[in-house]
This record gives C-alpha cells, sequence and structure tokens, in this order.
C-alpha cells in the first residue's frame, strides 16, 4: 500500500507520459487559507510526477458562468452595506457577465481571477486558468449542449437507473434571453427541436431552438463535460464528494465516460480543513508561503484542524534557514534584520514582514530589538566581561577577514567559541544576556549571523565598560589562519 496520494498517483500514471490535472473554483470572491489546500495538493501532485519524469498539464477550472448569490456578493464586496445594495440586482446573473465592481478589469470573475492567480504564485502554484463563461459563450460547450437536451430524459433516466439517490434539480440552467438571469428559469418540456422554460424574475414563458439555447449544466454535468473536452487524467476531490452512492465524483465520473466518450479521472483525495474562526486570513500574512504550503500539502489525506497551538507547533519545527525554525528566527533574528532593512533580499523582506505579522497575531506583541547597554553587564565580573570582549572583537575579525571562505569563517567561529575554557557558562550566559539571545542558537551561531554593525556595538559597549572600570582592554585578536 501507498503511503500517500501523491505515490498513488505516481504509480497509477507510470505508463502515460503526459498527464492533465485539473482543480475547480468559482472566482465569485477570495476565501481564505481553508480554500487553498485543493489547489495546492493538485500543484504537489503535478510537481512530484513532473519529478518523476512526466509532463503535466495544470488547469484550474473557474465556474464563471455560475449565478452569483446575495452571500458571494456580500463577501466580495467585503460587506459593504453601500456596495451590495448598488449591485445586489446583479444576483442571479452569470458571474462571468458581470462587470469587474472595484473597475480595474473586464468582469466580475476576471477580476477574482486574477487576485486567485496572484495568491497562488506565492505558494509556487501556477496553473493555467480556463474561464467557463468563455466556453460556454464562445460556443466550445453548444454541440454538447444540443446533445444533452435532445437526449434529457436519456440522461435522467440513467442517472435514476445508477444513482436512484441522486435526483437532480435540473440538468440545465437556461439563460433567460429577455432579463439576463439564470438563477430563476426552469425547463417546461422539450419538445421536438425547441426547449420550453419559463423565468420568474420577469414571468417570461418562451421557446428557443434547442441549437440556440443559452446557459449552462448543472455542476456534475458541467464536470463530466469538462474532463472528457479538457482530457483530464487528474482532480483532487475531498471525502465527501467522493461518497460512492450519490458523490459528485461518482456521478460526474459515469456521465462522462457514458454521454462524453470520457476516460476514467484519477481522485486525488485531500482531507478537510477545519479552522479558527479568529485565524481566517492571518495565516497568508503572517506565515512564509513556503510554511503553509507544506502544512497542507504534507499528509494530503489527513484532515487538519488548523488552531493557533497548531501553529505555533508547527512553526517550531519549520525551518527557515539551517538551524533556525521560524518561531527561534521571529525571537531572536528578526529583531535584529530591523537593523539593517536596506541589506535585506527580496525574500528576507518577505520574512520580515510574515515575522512581524505572526508576532502580532500570535504573540499579541510587537517585535522589537533588544539594544545592547552596560545595565546588560552590572555586576558582572571583570575576567568574564574581558573574555566575551575578547570573543566579541576575535569574532568580528574573523567576519571582516577576506583570508577565510563563508565556510571556514564558520568553522572558525565555532573554534574561537569552544576555545574558551575558563567559566565557558558564565562567559556565555553574559553574551547571550548582552545581546538579547537569552536561549536557543548556539552562542556560535549567533555570532555568525548577527549582523556586523550589532557586534561592533555590542563591542564598543563592552570597551567602554571595561574602560570605566580601568580593565585590560580587550585584544584584537586577528583570525589564526586555517
Amino acid at each position: 500500500m501507498k503511503s500517500n496520494i501523491y505515490e498513488e498517483s505516481i504509480e497509477h500514471f507510470q505508463d502515460k507520459p503526459i498527464v492533465t490535472i485539473a482543480a475547480g473554483t468559482t472566482c465569485a470572491y477570495l476565501g481564505d487559507e481553508r480554500n487553498l489546500r485543493e489547489f495546492l495538493v493538485a500543484d504537489e501532485t503535478a510537481r512530484q510526477l513532473r519529478q518523476a519524469g512526466h509532463v503535466v498539464i495544470s488547469l484550474l477550472f473557474d465556474d464563471s458562468f455560475d449565478a452569483l448569490t446575495e452571500r458571494q456578493l456580500r463577501v466580495a464586496l467585503n460587506k459593504d452595506i453601500a456596495l451590495i445594495q448598488r449591485h445586489n440586482e446583479w444576483c442571479g446573473k452569470p458571474i462571468g457577465s458581470l462587470p469587474d465592481p472595484f473597475g480595474c478589469h473586464s468582469s466580475f470573475s476576471d477580476h477574482f481571477e486574477s487576485k486567485l492567480l496572484d495568491r497562488l504564485r506565492r505558494f509556487g502554484c501556477q496553473p493555467n486558468i480556463v474561464s467557463t463563461y468563455s466556453l460556454y459563450t464562445k460556443g466550445f460547450y453548444q454541440p454538447f449542449i444540443e446533445d444533452i437536451l435532445t437526449r434529457y430524459d436519456d440522461v435522467l433516466t440513467f442517472l435514476k437507473n445508477k444513482f436512484p439517490d441522486y435526483t437532480p434539480d435540473k440538468l440545465f440552467w437556461v439563460l433567460c434571453p429577455k432579463c439576463g438571469y439564470l438563477d430563476s428559469t426552469s425547463i417546461i418540456n422539450i419538445s421536438g427541436k425547441e426547449v420550453n422554460f419559463s423565468c420568474t424574475r420577469c414571468d417570461n414563458v418562451q421557446s428557443v431552438v434547442i441549437r440556440e439555447a443559452q446557459g449552462k449544466f448543472n455542476w456534475k454535468l458541467d464536470c463530466a463535460l469538462r474532463w472528457a473536452l479538457f482530457k483530464v487524467d487528474a482532480e483532487p476531490f475531498n471525502t465527501a464528494y467522493l461518497e460512492p452512492i450519490a458523490g459528485s465524483f461518482a456521478v460526474a465520473q459515469s456521465l462522462s465516460r457514458e454521454f462524453f466518450g470520457g476516460a476514467g479521472v484519477f481522485p486525488i483525495q485531500y482531507g478537510m480543513v477545519k479552522m479558527d474562526r479568529t485565524l481566517s486570513f492571518k495565516l497568508m500574512e503572517s506565515v512564509p508561503p513556503k510554511s503553509l504550503r507544506e502544512l497542507l500539502v504534507e499528509h494530503p489525506g489527513s484532515d487538519i484542524a488548523i488552531t493557533s497551538e497548531l501553529m505555533l507547533t508547527s512553526m517550531s519545527r519549520h525551518f527557515v534557514m539551517p538551524d533556525i525554525s521560524y518561531l527561534d528566527y521571529i525571537k531572536q533574528l528578526l529583531p535584529v534584520w530591523l537593523l539593517t532593512p536596506e541589506s535585506l533580499t527580496l525574500e528576507q523582506r518577505e520574512l520580515v514582514s510574515s515575522g512581524i505579522a505572526f508576532s502580532n497575531h500570535f504573540f499579541n506583541e510587537d517585535v522589537t530589538l533588544h539594544v545592547p547597554s552596560q545595565n546588560d553587564l552590572k555586576d558582572e565580573a571583570p575576567e568574564i566581561i574581558l573574555a566575551v570582549s575578547n570573543l566579541v572583537a576575535s569574532c568580528i575579525a574573523v567576519r571582516q577577514s577576506d583570508e577565510f571562505s563563508e565556510e571556514e569563517k564558520t568553522e572558525e567561529l565555532k573554534r574561537l567559541v569552544a576555545a574558551i575554557v575558563e567559566q565557558k557558562k558564565k562567559v556565555y550566559t553574559r553574551l547571550r544576556i548582552l545581546v538579547g539571545q537569552d536561549h536557543g542558537l548556539p552562542v556560535s551561531r549567533i555570532l555568525e549571523i548577527l549582523p556586523l554593525q550589532y557586534l561592533r556595538l555590542v563591542s564598543t559597549i563592552l570597551n567602554l565598560t571595561i574602560a570605566a572600570a580601568d580593565l585590560q582592554p580587550a585584544s584584537q585578536k586577528q583570525p589564526v589562519a586555517a
């Protein structure tokens, strides 16, 4: 038995050089972190298949011909009452047919497609988006619409025989040509080459020729068609959709094979995500994308209950640098990075941004820098202060030297720290207090990652204390050649 769905996928497609993986959504608004899992599990499956030597096509279907709902509008407009009232008449019309309420894209669905793709790119996920509104309006689905409407009773009979527990409300939603609404139409009957339907929005009762009928299939039928049309090989589904008696996957799979000539689709099963409401939309700004991605895709089949406790535990185990977990970074390194923002790379700046947000959300505190002062040396024995000063001065000399490679500098810093014999514990403890790193990283690692400007400030504080106490000045040792 394979340990996870990724290994199962690799085995399942071992003889198939080109694999098409699809996922689906409705771009009517941006959901929170829970919505990410389907997309990222699909992308991780694609990534591992590519590593195994396959060519993988990644598709993301946007059900943009769906009728906009009041809930979708409310969330999309950030619950702005004035905006909702202004655009409430849009509810019931195809999302792809509506203008962008924010005025920056060609349509409502285009706006949120763009937002979703931007979000997914942060996680290294770059699918090819397919708008079903475009497929319908450009005629790609028209031959299939004609076929299904002509065989409408056959489809219903097939479903009744194969899935007696599934009785669809509608197979096809007619788009009313009079008012443009989709959600209030019902097919009265299909007679010959005409579809007779009614619309409760505008009290329209009308007949249209089948080949000219505009509208969309219900979701299961639409899914079946897209699988066949785009030759989809695999798609993620959670457990609820995989129920064999009348689950969406089983119904769509059978419809695809029976009416559209589709092949079998491999279900990429993933677990449900539950999350504390207080964390909604906070994880994406406070957790590095790589960390959040790993949390969602590492054990794809398991359900996840995201809580503050889980995030603290996960981030204590997720390493953003060698030997440095995300939590250690926030507590120990982040404050120091704020000293030299101009020297940070783009990746480091993003880490700073997420670290500050994490500290605010999960520790309820601001990130503060520990500024070394002579108070940090109060009541310390003179010999300990001298030893710390000598160590810091030697480490500065090593890090400034051109004689060492970066690897050699690391080893030399370890040697300098290990060379302290007399009262080693007291020297280490006092240095940690001075730089505000009372626990966590090894002393040599602290001396390696602290900015040189900060170490020079530490050295100045030490030398001022030594001078004030009339102690022997700290030696400015030169590094010993490797």
